[in-house]
């Protein structure tokens, strides 16, 4: 059971907060103050893991609560606005803190996480809790140790009012089990069911008054399927949408049954754009949709108004709908003086006059400010990786390139911060494979671009955010088209002048792990050493192994993502080809992998020792789908480093400054 307790001693936290810097930037872009001539990162300042990843002000901006870790376990801390002072630092001897807010401005609302047995990463079991920012009157609100103790899964949906939440609940040990709406007093965890779906495995939508009157699952077939309950009413209605696949319904709109969709709705190309539907009429309304590249959200306000929406082609993007609004103004304002960063409002103040942002860049890890609106200024709050602050880090520029046949492809290239092109070139292809890459700071991107090697990340087709007919191109196609459009950006990257044709490596993750592994088997000779890490190896493992086969909808995904045809499925799967992988190869697995299960790593090993080939093997007991641990992270890179400067000659230069 866990057992709540304050730190007594937070000696270390106090040291962090007295070393904050304090001052003014009245819109001057943020510096790294760094030595002239500043050093490459070590590979444990790279792999170290973040010391803040959260932190929100208050409602009446008294508060900042932050996330710190502390012996060894990720904890709450509330610090004074005004000065930063520690007024308490809450934890759990045998959990660690999860994500939280403010629910009030003196209260906030937390999940828990805590180690699974055997596994190094920690995971949530949806217990919920909450404590006062001075620490008093904690209450579990749901889970195993709450009160009314729940053998469910408790996700937050928002704020209802100062005293009560509105929550989801998953039971456990049911198979996509129907989902409830629970409504949750935050001081004494009393509860009561405000609505319970019809739809297995689906999720609530609420409205602004946070009536929970929209679900949105997947069917057995894989298909979306919708529920709604029309205002002020209790009865649920199934709901047709005239919406492509994968549509995001994101609430209401005020004092209507209206509903705002992030969808496909025309064209050929089937972009993702943001919409009012009528479910009442069937109208359908444009709000906004780009030419070629799909909206990722809609910014509201506490109305529920929304101002602006993001897109994504290269870099993030926002577009005001409404310019009079007081918080497009503020979000205009800011990212105009810092046009070469991400920009995000992570929280503010009731009345809208304290923000905390974010400010980050490939070459510029995520850092947190404070913004007053009144002043004009910004207050430097905490770097979210302070390890790695002041060393040489690399950029990353937005690319496009046209396929063999003339489609065009977007990714983005990472050049060393030292050197001369052209670069030895690592192509790292993104997980998913129906997901995408972005532009920001990756730790994995700067192990290799710190060394001298040149990166490359490409959206293949299959990729999201660039239209439905984008993704869908790549279904079927895992190992052939979606490779040509790897190995065509790598070929651009050789005719650009950026890679040296003879020092090319290909390395990734998950699906990326199975593309280093595919790619050269598309293109013979143009990879010279490949890395396949936490991969896919044998499609049709994926039916029988892993996460995706405990979904009732999962061999209905499979179905219609990967190649129908028994030999396609083989011929698209490297163990089933190891004979004709004639390059150095490398295989790293986390034995307790949930996704791409060990299993994968060991039908390729077996295949391999079968054709007679060499490779080198990195395995850890307790890593999952990517390891977790700093020291498992060190030595995936010294051994990375290691096997790339072997097989392609490269390594940093003897006059790089290492930290």
């Amino acid at each position: 059971m866990f057992k709540p307790f304050d730190f007594l001693n937070a000696r270390s936290l106090v040291s962090k907060a007295a070393s904050f810097s304090v001052f003014c930037l009245s819109f001057l872009p943020p510096t790294v103050l760094a030595e002239d001539n500043p050093a490459i990162p070590s590979y444990e300042q790279l792999a170290a893991q973040a010391e803040f990843r959260q932190a929100e002000i208050s409602p009446d901006g008294t508060y900042l609560a932050v996330d710190v870790v502390h012996e060894g376990r990720r904890a709450l801390a509330v610090l004074k606005t005004e000065n930063l002072e520690v007024i308490k630092v809450s934890g759990f001897y045998d959990a660690e803190v999860g994500r939280f807010g403010w629910i009030n401005s003196d209260r906030l609302v937390l999940t828990i996480v805590r180690k699974r047995y055997g596994r190094e990463a920690p995971g949530s079991f949806g217990e919920i809790y909450a404590v006062n920012a001075d620490g008093s009157a904690p209450k579990y609100l749901y889970g195993i140790n709450a009160d009314e103790p729940a053998i469910a899964y408790g996700d937050v949906l928002g704020k209802i009012d100062d005293r009560h939440i509105l929550i989801q609940s998953y039971p456990y040990g049911v198979k996509d089990g129907i989902p409830e709406a629970l409504k949750i007093n935050i001081y004494s965890g009393r509860i009561s069911r405000e609505a319970r779906s019809r739809l297995r495995g689906a999720s609530f939508v609420h409205d602004e008054n946070m009536a929970a009157r929209f679900v949105q699952g997947v069917d057995d077939d894989n298909q979306q399927v919708f529920s709604y309950r029309p205002r002020g009413s209790r009865d649920w209605q199934d709901l047709q949408m005239p919406f492509g696949d994968r549509a995001q319904v994101l609430g209401f709109e005020p004092d209507s049954d209206v509903l705002r969709v992030i969808g496909s709705h025309t064209g050929d190309k089937r972009i993702k754009g943001l919409y009012r539907f009528d479910p009442n009429s069937g109208k359908v309304e444009q709000v906004y949709a780009a030419p070629d590249t799909d909206v990722e959200w809609a910014y509201t306000d506490d109305e529920e108004e929304v101002y602006g929406v993001q897109i994504n082609r290269h870099y993030r993007e926002f577009v005001p709908l409404n310019r009079d609004h007081p918080l497009t103004k503020i979000k205009l304002a800011l990212q105009s003086n810092f046009p070469s960063h991400n920009l995000s409002l992570v929280s503010k103040t009731d009345d809208n006059q304290q923000f905390v942002i974010s400010l980050s860049a490939p070459d510029d890890p995520p850092s947190f400010y404070l913004f007053n609106v009144g002043t004009g200024s910004l207050r430097f709050l905490m770097h979210v990786y302070p390890e790695v602050e002041g060393t040489l880090l690399a950029q990353t520029d937005g690319i496009s390139f046209p396929a063999r046949d003339g489609q065009i492809i977007h990714g983005y290239i990472t050049t060393p911060p030292l050197g001369e092109a052209p670069f030895p070139l690592i192509v790292m292809p993104h997980g998913g494979p129906h997901a995408r890459d972005g532009w920001g700071y990756d730790y994995y991107v700067q192990s290799l671009a710190t060394r001298g090697y040149a990166v490359l990340q490409v959206n293949f087709r299959g990729s999201t955010g660039f239209g439905d007919a984008f993704m869908e191109a790549g279904y079927g196609e895992w190992g052939r088209v979606t490779q040509q459009d790897i190995v065509d950006g790598t070929r651009w990257a050789i005719a650009d002048g950026v890679a040296d044709p003879a020092r090319i490596g290909i390395y990734g993750a998950s699906f990326g792990g199975y593309s280093a592994f595919q790619a050269p088997l598309v293109a013979p000779g143009l990879f010279r050493a490949a890395i396949g890490y936490v991969g896919v190896y044998d499609l049709d493992l994926l039916y029988n192994s892993g996460d995706i086969t405990r979904t009732r909808w999962g061999d209905a995904y499979l179905d219609t993502t990967l190649p129908s045809d028994p030999k396609e499925r083989e011929a698209q799967s490297p163990a089933r080809r190891a004979d004709e992988l004639n390059l150095p190869l490398f295989i790293v697995h986390g034995k307790d992998d949930f996704r791409a299960a060990f299993e994968h790593a060991e039908v390729m090993r077996d295949a391999l020792d079968e054709a007679g080939k060499s490779y080198e093997w990195l395995v850890k007991d307790g890593e999952e789908h990517g390891f977790y641990t700093p020291e498992n992270t060190v030595e995936l890179f010294e051994r990375v480093e290691q096997f790339f400067a072997q097989h392609l000659g490269a390594t940093v230069a003897e006059d790089w400054p290492l930290e």
